[in-house]
Protein backbone atom coordinates (compact mmCIF):
# COMPACT_ATOMS: atom_id res chain seq x y z
CA UNK A 1 0.00 0.00 0.00
CA UNK A 2 1.23 3.62 -1.14
CA UNK A 3 2.88 4.93 1.74
CA UNK A 4 1.87 8.93 1.74
CA UNK A 5 4.38 10.11 4.78
CA UNK A 6 7.38 9.43 1.96
CA UNK A 7 5.43 11.40 -0.81
CA UNK A 8 6.67 14.95 -1.98
CA UNK A 9 4.70 17.06 -0.11
CA UNK A 10 6.89 20.33 -0.70
CA UNK A 11 7.54 20.73 -4.39
CA UNK A 12 5.05 22.79 -5.29
CA UNK A 13 4.55 22.09 -8.67
CA UNK A 14 5.84 19.62 -11.27
CA UNK A 15 4.84 19.44 -15.14
CA UNK A 16 5.12 16.69 -17.75
CA UNK A 17 4.10 17.92 -21.37
CA UNK A 18 1.14 15.50 -22.86
CA UNK A 19 0.14 17.41 -25.36
CA UNK A 20 3.30 16.32 -27.86
CA UNK A 21 2.08 12.73 -27.41
CA UNK A 22 -0.63 13.45 -30.14
CA UNK A 23 1.90 13.81 -32.63
CA UNK A 24 4.05 10.54 -31.45
CA UNK A 25 1.20 8.22 -31.56
CA UNK A 26 -2.31 7.57 -34.16
CA UNK A 27 -4.20 8.10 -30.73
CA UNK A 28 -4.33 8.27 -27.43
CA UNK A 29 -6.68 6.89 -25.21
CA UNK A 30 -7.74 8.27 -21.40
CA UNK A 31 -4.90 9.34 -19.01
CA UNK A 32 -4.71 7.83 -15.53
CA UNK A 33 -2.76 9.35 -12.88
CA UNK A 34 -0.63 7.34 -10.29
CA UNK A 35 -1.60 8.18 -6.23
CA UNK A 36 1.32 10.08 -5.37
CA UNK A 37 0.62 11.85 -8.58
CA UNK A 38 4.28 11.32 -10.19
CA UNK A 39 3.00 9.47 -13.26
CA UNK A 40 0.62 9.44 -16.34
CA UNK A 41 0.16 6.83 -18.36
CA UNK A 42 -2.47 6.14 -21.02
CA UNK A 43 -2.45 3.22 -23.73
CA UNK A 44 -1.70 4.55 -27.10
CA UNK A 45 -2.12 3.29 -30.95
CA UNK A 46 1.85 3.26 -32.69
CA UNK A 47 0.61 1.47 -35.48
CA UNK A 48 -2.12 -1.03 -36.87
CA UNK A 49 -3.27 -3.61 -34.52
CA UNK A 50 -0.53 -2.37 -32.37
CA UNK A 51 -0.64 -0.60 -28.39
CA UNK A 52 1.68 0.11 -25.59
CA UNK A 53 1.30 1.77 -22.73
CA UNK A 54 2.89 5.12 -22.40
CA UNK A 55 4.05 6.15 -19.05
CA UNK A 56 5.64 9.88 -18.28
CA UNK A 57 6.65 10.10 -22.37
CA UNK A 58 8.02 6.50 -22.25
CA UNK A 59 6.44 3.22 -23.63
CA UNK A 60 6.49 0.19 -22.58
CA UNK A 61 8.89 -2.26 -24.35
CA UNK A 62 6.37 -4.94 -25.20
CA UNK A 63 3.96 -4.11 -28.09
CA UNK A 64 0.26 -5.39 -27.58
CA UNK A 65 -1.91 -6.59 -29.44
CA UNK A 66 -5.08 -5.15 -27.46
CA UNK A 67 -4.78 -3.15 -23.91
CA UNK A 68 -7.88 -2.09 -22.07
CA UNK A 69 -8.95 -1.05 -18.12
CA UNK A 70 -5.38 0.46 -17.46
CA UNK A 71 -4.74 1.85 -14.05
CA UNK A 72 -2.62 2.61 -10.99
CA UNK A 73 -3.13 0.83 -8.19
CA UNK A 74 -2.81 2.19 -4.61
CA UNK A 75 0.50 0.92 -3.99
CA UNK A 76 1.20 2.60 -7.27
CA UNK A 77 1.74 -0.06 -9.78
CA UNK A 78 0.36 0.15 -13.27
CA UNK A 79 -1.81 -2.83 -14.43
CA UNK A 80 -4.23 -3.70 -17.51
CA UNK A 81 -5.40 -6.29 -19.28
CA UNK A 82 -3.53 -6.89 -22.59
CA UNK A 83 -3.46 -10.06 -25.29
CA UNK A 84 -0.89 -10.95 -28.02
CA UNK A 85 -1.06 -13.83 -30.05
CA UNK A 86 -4.62 -14.01 -29.53
CA UNK A 87 -3.87 -14.51 -25.99
CA UNK A 88 -5.01 -12.51 -22.82
CA UNK A 89 -3.33 -11.92 -19.32
CA UNK A 90 -2.96 -9.20 -17.17
CA UNK A 91 0.46 -6.63 -17.25
CA UNK A 92 1.72 -5.71 -13.78
CA UNK A 93 4.32 -2.30 -14.80
CA UNK A 94 4.82 -4.06 -18.33
CA UNK A 95 5.24 -7.04 -17.46
CA UNK A 96 2.82 -10.27 -18.74
CA UNK A 97 1.64 -12.78 -16.10
CA UNK A 98 3.06 -16.47 -16.88
CA UNK A 99 -0.47 -17.47 -17.83
CA UNK A 100 -2.56 -17.26 -20.55
CA UNK A 101 -6.25 -17.03 -21.51
CA UNK A 102 -8.65 -16.94 -23.84
CA UNK A 103 -10.43 -14.07 -22.40
CA UNK A 104 -10.06 -11.90 -19.42
CA UNK A 105 -12.46 -9.59 -18.18
CA UNK A 106 -13.95 -7.64 -14.55
CA UNK A 107 -9.86 -6.96 -12.99
CA UNK A 108 -10.35 -6.16 -9.36
CA UNK A 109 -7.56 -4.88 -6.76
CA UNK A 110 -7.47 -5.39 -3.00
CA UNK A 111 -7.72 -2.09 -1.09
CA UNK A 112 -3.84 -2.31 -0.39
CA UNK A 113 -3.22 -2.92 -4.43
CA UNK A 114 -1.26 -6.21 -3.22
CA UNK A 115 -3.88 -8.71 -4.69
CA UNK A 116 -4.97 -8.53 -8.52
CA UNK A 117 -7.96 -10.58 -9.66
CA UNK A 118 -10.39 -11.16 -12.69
CA UNK A 119 -12.71 -13.30 -14.51
CA UNK A 120 -10.47 -15.54 -17.13
CA UNK A 121 -11.98 -17.98 -19.80
CA UNK A 122 -9.90 -20.72 -20.95
CA UNK A 123 -10.86 -23.50 -23.27
CA UNK A 124 -14.82 -22.73 -22.81
CA UNK A 125 -14.47 -22.66 -19.06
CA UNK A 126 -14.55 -19.84 -16.80
CA UNK A 127 -13.28 -19.04 -13.40
CA UNK A 128 -11.17 -16.55 -11.87
CA UNK A 129 -7.17 -16.00 -11.38
CA UNK A 130 -5.65 -14.15 -8.88
CA UNK A 131 -1.96 -12.84 -8.31
CA UNK A 132 -1.51 -15.22 -11.45
CA UNK A 133 -2.90 -18.16 -10.35
CA UNK A 134 -5.43 -19.58 -11.26
CA UNK A 135 -8.38 -21.68 -9.83
CA UNK A 136 -7.91 -25.74 -9.60
CA UNK A 137 -12.11 -25.74 -10.93
CA UNK A 138 -13.40 -23.78 -13.63
CA UNK A 139 -16.89 -23.48 -14.70
CA UNK A 140 -19.20 -23.72 -17.62
CA UNK A 141 -20.29 -19.76 -16.81
CA UNK A 142 -19.30 -17.18 -14.29
CA UNK A 143 -20.17 -13.90 -13.08
CA UNK A 144 -20.62 -11.12 -10.28
CA UNK A 145 -16.59 -12.29 -9.39
CA UNK A 146 -15.26 -10.42 -6.54
CA UNK A 147 -12.05 -10.57 -4.38
CA UNK A 148 -11.67 -9.77 -1.05
CA UNK A 149 -8.83 -7.74 0.56
CA UNK A 150 -6.89 -10.67 1.91
CA UNK A 151 -6.95 -12.34 -1.85
CA UNK A 152 -9.71 -14.42 -1.56
CA UNK A 153 -12.11 -14.65 -4.24
CA UNK A 154 -15.36 -15.74 -5.32
CA UNK A 155 -17.90 -15.83 -8.10
CA UNK A 156 -21.26 -17.01 -8.74
CA UNK A 157 -20.77 -20.11 -11.29
CA UNK A 158 -22.88 -22.91 -13.05
CA UNK A 159 -22.65 -26.52 -11.83
CA UNK A 160 -24.96 -28.15 -14.05
CA UNK A 161 -25.20 -28.62 -17.65
CA UNK A 162 -28.14 -27.38 -19.30
CA UNK A 163 -29.85 -28.46 -22.33
CA UNK A 164 -31.06 -25.85 -25.12
CA UNK A 165 -35.04 -25.05 -23.41
CA UNK A 166 -34.29 -27.32 -20.56
CA UNK A 167 -36.61 -25.52 -18.37
CA UNK A 168 -36.87 -28.20 -15.94
CA UNK A 169 -33.10 -28.16 -15.62
CA UNK A 170 -32.99 -25.04 -15.02
CA UNK A 171 -35.86 -25.27 -12.61
CA UNK A 172 -34.08 -27.51 -10.40
CA UNK A 173 -30.93 -24.95 -9.81
CA UNK A 174 -27.91 -24.94 -11.62
CA UNK A 175 -26.00 -22.31 -10.40
CA UNK A 176 -24.27 -22.11 -6.99
CA UNK A 177 -21.12 -19.89 -5.43
CA UNK A 178 -17.51 -20.51 -5.84
CA UNK A 179 -15.04 -19.58 -2.91
CA UNK A 180 -11.16 -20.02 -4.22
CA UNK A 181 -12.57 -22.11 -7.17
CA UNK A 182 -14.37 -24.33 -4.90
CA UNK A 183 -18.59 -24.83 -5.30
CA UNK A 184 -20.20 -24.34 -1.84
CA UNK A 185 -23.67 -26.12 -0.80
CA UNK A 186 -26.57 -25.53 -2.64
CA UNK A 187 -27.88 -24.85 -6.32
CA UNK A 188 -29.99 -22.10 -7.22
CA UNK A 189 -31.87 -20.58 -10.09
CA UNK A 190 -29.75 -17.57 -9.45
CA UNK A 191 -27.43 -15.44 -7.42
CA UNK A 192 -25.71 -12.16 -7.49
CA UNK A 193 -24.28 -9.39 -5.56
CA UNK A 194 -21.41 -11.64 -3.18
CA UNK A 195 -20.32 -9.86 -0.39
CA UNK A 196 -16.98 -11.03 1.96
CA UNK A 197 -16.94 -10.40 5.83
CA UNK A 198 -14.01 -8.62 7.25
CA UNK A 199 -11.85 -11.39 7.22
CA UNK A 200 -12.23 -12.43 3.66
CA UNK A 201 -13.29 -15.95 4.83
CA UNK A 202 -17.12 -16.04 4.75
CA UNK A 203 -19.36 -15.04 1.57
CA UNK A 204 -23.03 -13.69 1.45
CA UNK A 205 -25.25 -12.94 -1.39
CA UNK A 206 -28.49 -12.97 -2.75
CA UNK A 207 -30.49 -15.18 -4.52
CA UNK A 208 -33.08 -16.98 -6.55
CA UNK A 209 -34.67 -20.28 -4.54
CA UNK A 210 -37.62 -21.23 -7.48
CA UNK A 211 -39.67 -19.35 -9.57
CA UNK A 212 -41.07 -16.66 -6.45
CA UNK A 213 -38.72 -17.25 -4.19
CA UNK A 214 -36.07 -15.14 -2.74
CA UNK A 215 -33.50 -15.26 -0.25
CA UNK A 216 -30.11 -14.32 1.37
CA UNK A 217 -27.50 -17.20 1.70
CA UNK A 218 -24.90 -16.34 4.36
CA UNK A 219 -22.23 -18.69 5.51
CA UNK A 220 -22.54 -21.87 3.12
CA UNK A 221 -26.60 -22.18 3.74
CA UNK A 222 -29.64 -20.10 2.77
CA UNK A 223 -31.92 -18.75 5.06
CA UNK A 224 -35.01 -20.25 5.47
CA UNK A 225 -36.67 -17.28 5.25
CA UNK A 226 -38.21 -16.38 1.58
CA UNK A 227 -38.97 -13.06 0.09
CA UNK A 228 -39.91 -11.07 -3.19
CA UNK A 229 -37.12 -9.81 -4.03
CA UNK A 230 -33.46 -9.17 -2.31
CA UNK A 231 -30.39 -6.77 -2.38
CA UNK A 232 -26.67 -6.82 -1.79
CA UNK A 233 -26.90 -8.31 2.01
CA UNK A 234 -23.58 -6.94 4.36
CA UNK A 235 -21.68 -8.30 6.88
CA UNK A 236 -21.32 -6.25 10.10
CA UNK A 237 -18.97 -6.33 12.98
CA UNK A 238 -17.14 -9.06 13.31
CA UNK A 239 -18.49 -10.93 10.54
CA UNK A 240 -21.18 -12.73 12.97
CA UNK A 241 -24.18 -10.79 11.85
CA UNK A 242 -25.42 -10.36 8.00
CA UNK A 243 -27.76 -7.36 7.35
CA UNK A 244 -29.95 -7.49 3.94
CA UNK A 245 -32.31 -5.29 2.42
CA UNK A 246 -35.44 -7.65 1.63
CA UNK A 247 -38.97 -6.87 -0.05
CA UNK A 248 -42.04 -8.07 1.44
CA UNK A 249 -45.44 -7.15 1.53
CA UNK A 250 -44.54 -5.23 -1.78
CA UNK A 251 -42.09 -3.14 1.20
CA UNK A 252 -38.86 -3.01 1.45
CA UNK A 253 -37.32 -3.80 4.58
CA UNK A 254 -33.85 -4.05 6.68
CA UNK A 255 -33.01 -7.55 7.84
CA UNK A 256 -30.40 -8.65 10.53
CA UNK A 257 -29.93 -12.56 10.93
CA UNK A 258 -33.50 -12.87 9.52
CA UNK A 259 -35.81 -10.69 11.62
CA UNK A 260 -36.43 -7.18 10.86
CA UNK A 261 -34.04 -4.84 12.10
CA UNK A 262 -35.63 -1.41 11.19
CA UNK A 263 -39.19 -0.65 11.47
CA UNK A 264 -39.92 1.54 8.86
CA UNK A 265 -40.63 0.23 5.35
CA UNK A 266 -40.25 1.62 2.43
CA UNK A 267 -40.92 1.44 -1.37
CA UNK A 268 -37.29 1.05 -2.22
CA UNK A 269 -34.26 -0.04 0.20
CA UNK A 270 -30.81 -1.17 -1.55
CA UNK A 271 -26.92 -0.06 -1.46
CA UNK A 272 -25.85 -0.80 2.44
CA UNK A 273 -23.11 1.23 4.21
CA UNK A 274 -21.81 -0.52 6.87
CA UNK A 275 -19.17 1.02 9.62
CA UNK A 276 -17.85 -2.18 11.25
CA UNK A 277 -16.19 -0.39 14.05
CA UNK A 278 -19.48 0.48 15.00
CA UNK A 279 -23.37 0.03 14.54
CA UNK A 280 -23.66 2.55 12.51
CA UNK A 281 -25.93 1.58 9.25
CA UNK A 282 -26.76 2.88 6.47
CA UNK A 283 -29.17 2.45 3.11
CA UNK A 284 -30.39 4.57 0.10
CA UNK A 285 -33.70 4.38 0.54
CA UNK A 286 -37.05 5.86 -1.35
CA UNK A 287 -40.26 6.82 0.84
CA UNK A 288 -42.33 7.18 -2.10
CA UNK A 289 -42.12 6.84 -6.03
CA UNK A 290 -39.23 9.05 -6.97
CA UNK A 291 -38.40 10.43 -4.57
CA UNK A 292 -34.23 9.24 -2.79
CA UNK A 293 -32.88 10.16 0.26
CA UNK A 294 -30.69 8.36 3.32
CA UNK A 295 -31.78 6.17 6.04
CA UNK A 296 -29.16 5.62 8.74
CA UNK A 297 -29.92 3.62 11.72
CA UNK A 298 -33.64 3.82 11.11
CA UNK A 299 -33.32 7.58 10.75
CA UNK A 300 -34.09 9.20 7.40
CA UNK A 301 -32.47 12.51 6.60
CA UNK A 302 -34.41 15.42 5.85
CA UNK A 303 -32.81 15.69 1.91
CA UNK A 304 -34.40 14.52 -0.93
CA UNK A 305 -33.82 14.25 -4.60
CA UNK A 306 -35.44 12.96 -7.68
CA UNK A 307 -32.76 11.38 -10.19
CA UNK A 308 -30.68 9.28 -8.15
CA UNK A 309 -27.98 8.53 -4.74
CA UNK A 310 -25.25 6.86 -6.72
CA UNK A 311 -22.77 6.49 -3.66
CA UNK A 312 -23.09 5.98 0.11
CA UNK A 313 -20.14 5.63 2.28
CA UNK A 314 -19.03 6.11 5.54
CA UNK A 315 -15.23 7.61 6.61
CA UNK A 316 -12.80 5.49 8.24
CA UNK A 317 -13.78 6.83 11.65
CA UNK A 318 -17.46 6.68 11.33
CA UNK A 319 -18.39 9.72 11.79
CA UNK A 320 -19.14 10.90 8.72
CA UNK A 321 -21.55 9.29 5.93
CA UNK A 322 -21.49 10.94 2.64
CA UNK A 323 -23.98 10.55 0.07
CA UNK A 324 -23.41 11.43 -3.90
CA UNK A 325 -27.08 12.59 -5.68
CA UNK A 326 -28.13 13.88 -8.59
CA UNK A 327 -31.09 16.02 -8.18
CA UNK A 328 -32.80 17.00 -11.30
CA UNK A 329 -30.01 17.60 -13.61
CA UNK A 330 -27.39 18.42 -11.33
CA UNK A 331 -24.92 16.42 -8.87
CA UNK A 332 -24.33 16.93 -5.30
CA UNK A 333 -22.66 15.82 -1.95
CA UNK A 334 -24.28 15.54 0.66
CA UNK A 335 -22.38 14.95 4.41
CA UNK A 336 -23.99 14.05 7.10
CA UNK A 337 -27.38 14.85 5.77
CA UNK A 338 -26.15 18.75 4.47
CA UNK A 339 -25.79 19.04 1.11
CA UNK A 340 -22.80 21.29 -0.37
CA UNK A 341 -25.49 22.63 -3.10
CA UNK A 342 -22.46 23.13 -5.90
CA UNK A 343 -24.70 21.82 -8.52
CA UNK A 344 -22.48 19.70 -10.97
CA UNK A 345 -22.42 18.32 -14.11
CA UNK A 346 -20.64 15.61 -12.78
CA UNK A 347 -18.76 14.47 -9.35
CA UNK A 348 -17.08 11.92 -8.16
CA UNK A 349 -16.96 10.57 -4.55
CA UNK A 350 -14.59 12.51 -1.81
CA UNK A 351 -11.31 11.68 -0.01
CA UNK A 352 -11.45 12.58 3.48
CA UNK A 353 -8.68 13.34 5.59
CA UNK A 354 -7.68 11.37 8.61
CA UNK A 355 -9.59 13.59 11.23
CA UNK A 356 -12.43 13.95 9.29
CA UNK A 357 -12.73 17.51 8.53
CA UNK A 358 -11.34 17.97 4.92
CA UNK A 359 -13.36 16.40 1.89
CA UNK A 360 -11.80 16.75 -1.46
CA UNK A 361 -13.46 15.91 -4.72
CA UNK A 362 -13.19 17.02 -8.43
CA UNK A 363 -15.96 18.06 -10.32
CA UNK A 364 -17.00 18.79 -14.02
CA UNK A 365 -19.32 21.82 -14.83
CA UNK A 366 -19.64 23.16 -18.04
CA UNK A 367 -17.01 21.33 -19.67
CA UNK A 368 -14.14 22.35 -17.68
CA UNK A 369 -13.00 20.76 -14.57
CA UNK A 370 -12.59 21.59 -10.73
CA UNK A 371 -11.35 20.91 -7.19
CA UNK A 372 -13.61 20.86 -4.60
CA UNK A 373 -12.72 21.05 -0.56
CA UNK A 374 -15.43 21.37 1.70
CA UNK A 375 -17.73 22.53 -0.61
CA UNK A 376 -16.24 25.01 -1.90
CA UNK A 377 -15.34 25.11 -5.13
CA UNK A 378 -11.22 26.22 -5.97
CA UNK A 379 -10.84 28.71 -8.45
CA UNK A 380 -8.64 27.41 -11.16
CA UNK A 381 -10.31 25.57 -13.90
CA UNK A 382 -8.69 22.48 -15.71
CA UNK A 383 -9.29 20.72 -19.37
CA UNK A 384 -8.85 17.04 -16.48
CA UNK A 385 -8.40 16.84 -12.88
CA UNK A 386 -7.62 13.47 -11.12
CA UNK A 387 -8.49 12.19 -8.23
CA UNK A 388 -6.73 14.89 -5.54
CA UNK A 389 -5.03 13.49 -2.02
CA UNK A 390 -5.24 15.02 1.69
CA UNK A 391 -1.49 15.23 3.19
CA UNK A 392 -0.81 13.12 6.23
CA UNK A 393 -0.78 16.50 8.21
CA UNK A 394 -4.21 17.31 6.68
CA UNK A 395 -2.70 21.18 5.87
CA UNK A 396 -2.19 20.10 2.41
CA UNK A 397 -3.84 19.05 -1.33
CA UNK A 398 -2.50 17.32 -4.08
CA UNK A 399 -3.97 18.85 -6.81
CA UNK A 400 -3.45 16.59 -10.02
CA UNK A 401 -4.52 18.00 -13.36
CA UNK A 402 -4.22 19.09 -16.96
CA UNK A 403 -4.33 21.93 -18.52
CA UNK A 404 -3.59 23.08 -22.34
CA UNK A 405 -1.50 19.95 -22.54
CA UNK A 406 0.33 19.96 -19.79
CA UNK A 407 -0.10 17.71 -16.66
CA UNK A 408 0.65 19.25 -13.61
CA UNK A 409 1.07 17.93 -10.28
CA UNK A 410 0.46 20.66 -7.44
CA UNK A 411 0.67 21.08 -3.75
CA UNK A 412 -1.97 23.58 -2.23
CA UNK A 413 -2.10 24.42 1.08
CA UNK A 414 -5.74 24.42 2.87
CA UNK A 415 -5.05 28.08 3.40
CA UNK A 416 -5.29 28.98 -0.31
CA UNK A 417 -8.04 26.33 -0.96
CA UNK A 418 -10.10 27.16 1.67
Amino acid sequence: MSNEQTWDWQTISKEIPVKELKDRFNWIEEFCVSPDGEKIAAIVNIDEAEFSVCVNGEIWEETLEKAWGLRFLPDGRLIAMVANDEEWTVCVDGTSWETKFDYIWDLKNSSDGSFIGAAIQSDGQYGMVVNDKVWDHLYENISGVVLSDQGTSAGVVQVDTMGQGDIDGFRAGLFSIALDGEALPGKFMNAWDIAFDNKGKNIACSLRKNRVDYSIYNVNQAWDKNFQFTWKPEFTGDGSSLIAPVKQGGKWLLFKDQVPLWEKQYEQLWKLAVHNNSDKIAAIVSESFGKWTVCENDKTWDIQCGAIISDLFYSKTGDSLVGVFKDKKYWDIAVNGKSWNIQADKLWNPVISSDDKIFATRMEKNGQYQLVVNGKVYGDTFDMVFEPRISPDNDKILLKAIQNGVYTRQILSLDKVL
